[in-house]
């Protein structure tokens, strides 16, 4: 009589059926993970360069006020008082893909898309900002700007 010791088709289908199972498991759970932090270095990063403009303006560099611009995709610190596009003292930092401004209700500050820090005192007028991922819009940062310049985040 002979044994047959070798795996069937089947055996084989239903170990692969279990790693693709797992792996996407896995998959699934890291993506999560990379844009939540995402998210948070984003807020971050914007965190960094409200204080940078701040900073710039309390230590009267360059004997003028710093803002920072906000648009759906990007952040601009600017010299001076009011913002203008393309010229070449503006640090733009793009965020990544993941994350956005929203363009209606995302930004709260002043009436307007720019936070611009007073010299001597480091104030401005206050606000909010929410940063959201784009895959899930009720995963949001918002980050908080009073009166008096301080910055926080939730």
């Amino acid at each position: 009589m002979s044994k047959n010791t070798g795996l069937t088709l089947i055996e084989i289908l239903m170990a692969i059926s279990i790693i693709i199972v797992i792996s996407s498991l896995a998959l699934m759970s890291l993506s999560s993970f990379r844009s939540q932090q995402v998210l948070k270095s984003t807020t971050v990063d914007i965190m960094s360069i409200l204080n940078k403009a701040k900073q710039n303006t309390l230590s009267s560099l360059n004997s003028t006020n710093y803002g920072v611009h906000f648009e759906s995709g990007r952040v601009t610190l600017f010299v001076g008082p009011t913002y203008s596009q393309g010229i070449g003292t503006n640090e733009v930092t793009v965020f990544d893909q993941a994350v956005e401004i929203p363009t209606v209700g995302g930004i709260n500050v002043g009436g307007g898309s720019d936070v611009v820090f007073e010299r001597l005192t480091g104030e401005t007028l206050g606000g909010t900002i929410v940063v959201q991922l784009k895959s899930n819009t009720s995963k949001q940062k918002t980050i908080t700007i009073n009166k008096t310049g301080i910055i926080s985040s939730n």
